[in-house]
């Protein structure tokens, strides 16, 4: 404890730290969603193919998802604040490189490298801002993190769209630039180094096993829904070696390793691995519906890629004028974090299902705003209470882990999640598609008027009718599967050990 108050800053110091670190994790955030709009651009300039162009995300989230169960690995060789310096520093330097990149093969390299360098930011970045407050005010750190997270992948496809139109593909990397500075200037000015922090041996085998594994994986969840999944032999291939390399690293970490690269024991913890758990599921929700209705405002509603952006942000928007109210309930109340937790949940599956029901081809911009915002309520009081429990019923020397599991739960998850939202999108429109024209009778008295109505253009109008309204009622029908998992997911909070009442007063 003593340790922690050391690191403990007020006034401008304070404020220069934790704008360091929030700072840097939107910035990583952002980096993961912001390409996807300016794709087609960068595939057109640069020459590439659909499945090059695709490589250009996929290897940085490979290299994300790498690195961020070795953050408590790597803090311990080169300490907190030099890793996260170092971590914003090489993001920084490899977005400027990104941006000046003349062929898809030079880019992906460098996005890769990108990656590997943002995997090392989140895990410090949430510590950095906890040991900033006093333990009492746990609660106002949680809450300032969580809005970098919701934040984060919330404002990058809507600001890439936005750079793409209005300057070149080039800007969705140079925007990183000066934030990454200015953040790096901050934590080598203000953020300080705890103290005594233990050193660990190099663990090649673990390191090596985790790469292979995860890599493969995430490879995997990028290139699944494009190559039909288990009927390429390549996917099937992969996921073998996917499942024998984290097999092995598993049994490695546990029994074999001296110094375990990633120590999977804090998972014995109920509290770490019933959030982790909820991370997962709630980063595949977050995530695909962020993939989701850009596609189905723009398709089918045709609204423009700003309007679209401004109903994304509509959720973290909520989350922003809720901050007090949040920081309030997990700091000073005296509630029950996992029902708050449970209860914000089940807040964010009713939002989904009601969100599912308003769902039509002539659905106007206004009527998504309650929805959004009640699904931005709920979610203000799920990240918070999460983040706040995971603290409070970790031991000190367990939550660098945990942290880094947390992370790499909602990033697998957020993966997941946008692959199987592509995966069943595609497969409900063919469905709908099917089932629409099979009602399509010249007998059918409203057919029969519409093709005399419209003469030589019926047959394209048509199927343009019928595209418009599979594609509708296949984002309904993924919006309602999200709203069913939610609803699951409200459970896990109430899995977490009783120990959480003598936490909320150990603290305060």
């Amino acid at each position: 404890m003593t340790a922690i108050l050391d690191l403990v800053e007020y006034g401008p110091r304070r404020s220069a730290v934790v704008g360091a670190a929030m700072l840097a994790a939107l910035l990583q955030l952002a980096d993961a969603t912001i390409v996807n709009v300016a794709l087609p651009t960068i595939n057109g300039e640069l020459g590439a193919s659909i499945d090059e162009g695709t490589w250009i995300i996929t290897a940085y989230l490979i290299a994300n998802v790498i690195v961020i169960p070795l953050s408590p690995w790597l803090q311990a060789m080169l300490g907190r604040t030099r890793l996260f310096a170092i971590a914003v520093g090489g993001f920084t330097v490899l977005s400027l490189a990104c941006g000046f990149a003349h062929d898809v093969q030079t880019e992906i390299v460098l996005r890769f490298a990108q990656g590997a360098f943002g995997g090392g930011i989140m895990v410090p970045a949430q510590q950095i801002i906890r040991d900033t407050f006093p333990p009492r005010q746990l609660g106002t750190s949680q809450s300032l993190f969580a809005l970098a997270v919701i934040m984060g992948p919330t404002i990058g496809p809507t600001l890439g769209g936005f750079l793409t139109d209005a300057l070149s593909w080039r800007w969705v990397f140079f925007i990183n630039v000066i934030p990454g500075v200015i953040a790096v200037l901050l934590a080598l000015f203000f953020i300080r180094e705890p103290k005594g922090a233990p050193r660990r041996a190099f663990d090649t085998l673990g390191i090596v096993l985790l790469a292979i594994g995860l890599g493969a994986l995430q490879w995997i969840l990028g290139e699944g829904e494009r190559r039909n999944w288990f009927d390429d032999q390549t996917v099937v291939m992969i996921s073998i070696l996917s499942a024998v390399a984290l097999a092995a690293f598993v049994a490695w970490e546990l029994f074999g390793a001296e110094h375990p690269a990633v120590a999977l024991r804090v998972l014995r913890n109920r509290a770490v691995w019933a959030i982790a758990l909820a991370n997962f599921g709630l980063g595949a929700i977050v995530f695909g519906t962020i993939l989701l209705f850009p596609q189905y405002w723009q398709g089918v509603l045709g609204m423009t890629t700003t309007l679209s952006g401004l109903l994304l942000m509509t959720r973290a928007g909520a989350m922003l004028v809720l901050y007090p109210v949040t920081n309030w309930v997990s700091s000073h109340a005296r509630l029950d974090l996992r029902i708050v937790a449970a209860v914000g949940i089940a807040c964010l599956a009713v939002a989904s299902w009601a969100q599912a029901a308003i769902f039509t081809t002539h659905t106007e911009f206004g009527t998504f705003l309650p929805t959004l915002i009640w699904g931005g309520i709920g979610s203000a009081f799920i990240f918070v209470p999460l983040n706040v429990l995971l603290f409070r019923l970790t031991p000190p020397a367990d939550t660098v882990p945990a942290l880094a599991l947390a992370r790499l739960s909602q990033q697998l998850g957020g993966s997941l999640g946008a692959a199987l939202t592509a995966t069943f999108f595609d497969r409900f429109i063919a469905q709908h598609r099917s089932d629409l024209a099979s009602t399509v009778q010249a007998s059918n008295p409203a057919i029969h008027a519409f093709v005399e109505q419209h003469t030589a253009g019926a047959v394209s109008m048509l199927t343009a009718l019928i595209g418009n309204e599979a594609t509708n009622l296949a984002a309904a029908d993924v919006v309602r599967w999200s709203a069913i998992v939610a609803a699951a997911l409200a459970l896990l909070p109430l899995l977490i050990g009783r120990g959480v009442r003598s936490a909320l007063r150990s603290d305060r």
